[in-house]
């Protein structure tokens, strides 16, 4: 039998030592596509996504893509972001201010060839020190479609302090994508972009991991807009809703009868 691309069944960390006794269960039977995660705030989206990155080592549950356990606390399995065929883009990300974008996206595109992506193998010594890692300045070719792909060719010389929100927002992007990934964790990456950008972004996403054969869980606020784009959508309930049935997913447009599917589970207290 096939494996499932995704499944998700983790019990969340709280701000403590203790577990949240949050929980979280869902699946993705498509092998690509953008799956939704909304909530309100303090619903625990951020710490979800950080779960299933490897940043977060309070975590019990399961997490697995492919068949493939990259967490299992049964059996002691928690493998490190670097092992994850992952890339997560967090919340405010932000350029490296004494670099151009230019330069910001080099140094990505280096870490990626390094890493074994990209469509070249990396040369030896690639990553001896950070000013031979933007010797030249310039772009290999693979990384230069990224980088047209989301439209920022044109600010490559711009520094971050001379960027708009939804300038910085298509960058971080566009940087993210330099990595290639089977699981893309996308925590509010539209923000500071306004509806005809956010919509215009969407549809480059599902463009890309179409053509990757990649999945994203993509955390949103505005989740009437990903509607049409996303196969599916997560919800998290408030802790202090006192309604203790399972969450449910939202479901409207394309993602009706889909292979997604999502709740949540609640008990305890968000300490």
């Amino acid at each position: 039998m096939r494996p499932m691309p995704l499944e998700v069944d983790l019990v969340l960390p709280g701000r403590g030592a203790a577990l949240s006794g949050r929980r979280v269960v869902f699946t993705l039977s498509r092998d690509s596509g953008i799956l939704g995660l909304c909530g309100p705030s303090g619903s625990g989206k951020t710490t979800l996504l950080r779960v299933m990155a490897g940043l977060c080592p309070k975590a019990s549950g399961v997490v697995r893509v492919d068949g493939v356990s990259w967490l299992d606390s049964n059996l002691g399995t928690d493998l490190p972001l670097e092992r994850r065929p992952v890339a997560y883009l967090p919340q405010g990300v932000s350029l490296f201010p004494h670099m151009n974008v230019r330069e910001n996206l080099v140094f990505a595109s280096r870490l990626a060839e390094s890493a074994g992506f990209g469509k070249r193998p990396p040369s030896a010594g690639r990553l001896s020190g950070f000013r031979s890692i933007l010797r030249g300045g310039s772009l290999p070719g693979w990384a230069q479609e990224v980088v047209e792909l989301f439209g920022v060719s044109r600010l490559l010389d711009k520094r971050s302090g001379e960027l708009s929100g939804g300038q910085a927002a298509r960058i971080a992007l566009a940087r993210c994508f330099l990595r290639s990934a089977r699981l893309y964790l996308l925590d509010e990456p539209f923000a500071g972009v306004d509806p005809e950008g956010r919509a215009g972004l969407g549809r480059i996403l599902a463009g890309l991991l179409a053509r990757r054969k990649a999945m994203a869980l993509l955390v949103t606020h505005t989740p009437d807009e990903l509607c049409p784009l996303a196969f599916g959508m997560v919800r998290l309930l408030p802790e202090e809703d006192g309604d203790e049935s399972p969450g449910l997913p939202v479901q409207q447009g394309q993602m009706s009868g889909t292979g997604a599917k999502g709740l949540l589970e609640r008990s305890g207290r968000w300490e």
